[in-house]
């Protein structure tokens, strides 16, 4: 047993895995260590630091999302190309998760953040000028890599700080401070009125470089992050099916929903102010993240995972038959909070599947697929729609919803009929999970 400290108030107790050289939550003995912990001043500014830079970052990012629409509508006025600078941006991650581990290693998590940062607030400056469509898609490829580098890497120091009897409620703190950010930072541009002038593409860039103040303080928490072996994205995918298959179908529907509500709305008789409340009510469920992570931290995670993808289906195919616009405003709160129960079981469970030291790495695969899916909802979803009209978009997402569930069930039958069904896969209550990857 070894004993360390993150701070002089607050100690923390680990299994020691010597085979493998890194620290792995112990297994056994959940409520002892629930009972021994305790909440001090010195991991609540640790948590407040890292919060406050995600709500900052994200201000930013929701300032310089609408100002990147703007400039693309005046520029370029061709809704493919403007695609497929959203589909780079997303890309961009998607090739870089492959270096992240790598960088966090050699560099440290800390100044990972920092460095990425700082590109992010110089390509917010570059994007004020327009010097065709080429160099436009440069900087919005290191803008996305830049924006993948900070996200996954200020997502993973929140998940190591947050004690383990209430990580899944940290988490959904965490993704609501995101998307509160995201809202608020498109109703700060509104108020200053200042459009695309070079003072709002400046204080995107300021809110940026003012986002990494609150990290310094992090910097003896973990500068360095450990990495074993790498490990290919394909054994995480074998090894954890239904986890990453759950991010990708929650990205899917996220991103259709995201990108082609307002259109939905519009081709369905809706004046445009009306039209554009959908996406408001839509991420309005931000709310339900605090009361859905509050039971994923008590019931089986997996179980909850499939049940909130069953809800969310059962939410999609109201909204197909639906003509009642109350009940496609209240149908899409719910469906978000459903989705949104999906994937918060399933980032909790990768986490906790692996060991601390490829955490960094399994949290950078994740969300590589995740991005994919995000990739394959704008196209797929927009294809389907421009086949059958705007209930494409139900339909798409009933498709990805189906196949999750048909897998899930696939999955389980496998297992009960070559007898790897346990109790614990289908129990309730939540159970301690012990299934780490070992390196080739």
């Amino acid at each position: 047993m070894l004993v360390f400290f993150r701070s002089h108030q607050e100690m923390i107790t680990r299994n020691h895995d010597f085979t493998a050289g890194g620290f792995s939550p112990l297994p056994s003995k959940k409520n002892q260590i629930d009972e021994k912990f305790h909440w001090s001043l010195e991991l609540i500014r640790d948590m407040a630091s890292i919060f406050s830079s995600m709500f900052i970052s994200a201000v930013a990012y929701g300032i310089l999302m609408v100002l990147i629409a703007l400039k693309l509508e005046f520029h370029v006025k061709n809704e493919i190309l403007m695609s497929f600078s959203a589909a780079v941006q997303i890309g961009a991650g998607v090739i870089f998760s492959r270096f992240l581990p790598s960088l966090g290693h050699k560099v440290g998590m800390i100044r990972s953040i920092h460095g990425a940062t700082i590109v992010s607030a110089i390509c917010a400056l570059l994007l004020f000028k327009y010097h065709g469509f080429f160099l436009w898609i440069l900087v919005i490829f290191a803008l996305g890599t830049s924006l993948f580098t900070c996200g996954v890497t200020r997502a993973t120091i929140m998940i190591d700080l947050a004690p383990q009897h209430i990580r899944a409620l940290i988490i959904s703190l965490g993704n609501m401070s995101v998307a509160i950010g995201n809202a608020i930072g498109s109703v700060v541009l509104g108020l200053m009125n200042t459009n695309e002038e070079f003072s709002s593409f400046f204080i995107v860039a300021m809110l940026y470089l003012l986002s990494m103040i609150p990290l310094t303080r992090l910097k003896n928490v973990d500068s360095k992050v450990r990495e074993e072996k790498k490990i290919s994205i394909w054994r995480y995918i074998k090894n954890s099916p239904k986890i990453m298959f759950a991010g990708f179908s929650v990205s899917y529907a996220m991103s259709s929903a995201s990108a082609f509500l307002i259109v939905y709305g519009i081709k369905i008789g809706m004046p445009q102010s009306q039209a554009a409340m959908l996406l408001s009510v839509l991420l309005f469920g931000t709310i339900l993240y605090i009361p859905i992570g509050y039971i994923t931290d008590i019931f089986n995670r997996r179980m909850l995972m499939i049940l909130f993808a069953a809800l969310s289906l059962v939410c999609v195919c109201l909204l197909y038959v639906s003509k009642n616009e109350q009940d496609i405003y209240l149908l899409l709160f719910l469906m978000f909070g459903c989705l949104s129960g999906m994937k918060l079981p399933a980032i909790v469970l990768i986490n906790e599947k692996y060991k601390s030291t490829q955490r960094l790495a399994v949290n950078s695969a994740f969300s590589r697929v995740s991005l994919i899916g995000n990739i394959f909802g704008l196209l797929l979803t927009g294809a389907i729609m421009k086949t059958v009209g705007a209930k494409g978009l139900w339909i798409s997402l009933i498709m990805i919803l189906f196949l999750f569930l048909l897998f899930c069930s696939i999955n389980y039958l496998k297992k009960a009929m070559s007898g790897e069904l346990s109790f614990k896969n289908i129990s309730i209550r939540n159970q301690p999970v012990d299934e780490k990857l070992q390196e080739s």
